[in-house]
């Protein structure tokens, strides 16, 4: 309700444990019609999550055909659309933009690039991947996304307890998802700091890898 139509804001769905179901992208398009973004294959349990939530209100949640155009690199400013929200990808415009709508409908504007290109722009914006970088049942201190994802001050959610709990104790997760320059690091790569098995590489980018690491190594970037 805070977010002004043709804004958006990301946010993490949590099982009353505090365990992640989601992380997600909501887009207001009009006063009530809301887009909830998220990765591939992750649709439908979203739903399914959020359904449970409506009792004697007019809702209805269905998946959708539009499609996400993404625009990464140069000239991102420029991008403008008088007929669809343009919203950042990941924590700054800057990193990149997306239109969601009906794709007849969406702007082409620059040069066309391959699917993993996009997802290596998300690894060097130090953004995390739904099953891939964070996993459905972590903690959400484990994500690296609390500081865009999550409010400390909007009042009841589920999950809540265990959020608020970490946060005021200044607890660490067991694994925390953590950036690295690339420097020859692969997917599935187990890292190694000063002679220790510390985690494993989860994603790629141009510059940077994405990897989940133990909370007692202060090897790498917090996401944030």
């Amino acid at each position: 309700a805070t977010l002004e139509v043709g804004q958006s804001t990301h946010s993490l769905l949590l099982e009353p444990t505090g365990h992640i179901v989601a992380l997600l992208r909501v887009v207001r398009h009009e006063e009530y019609h809301y887009t909830l973004d998220v990765d591939a294959g992750f649709g439908q349990s979203l739903i399914d999550r959020l359904k449970r939530f409506v009792l004697r209100s007019d809702v209805t949640m269905e998946m959708s055909n539009w499609c996400v155009r993404a625009f990464r690199g140069h000239d991102i400013a420029a991008i403008d659309s008088t007929e669809h929200a343009v919203v950042p990808a990941y924590r700054r415009r800057e990193s990149g933009v997306d239109l969601l709508g009906a794709r007849e409908t969406l702007p082409t504007v620059g040069d066309a690039t391959e699917p993993e290109h996009i997802d290596m722009f998300r690894v060097d914006a130090h953004w995390p991947r739904l099953g891939v970088d964070v996993l459905v049942g972590d903690i959400p201190a484990t994500s690296g996304v609390l500081d865009v994802a999550v409010s400390f001050s909007k009042g009841c959610y589920p999950g809540q307890e265990l959020v608020e709990r970490m946060d005021s104790r200044g607890s660490q997760a067991p694994v925390v998802v953590r950036s690295f320059p690339r420097d020859g690091m692969a997917v599935g790569a187990r890292i190694q700091h000063n002679g220790t098995d510390i985690g494993t590489v989860t994603s790629i980018g141009f510059t940077r890898a994405i990897g989940r690491v133990s909370r007692q190594s202060d090897f790498g970037e917090p996401l944030s």
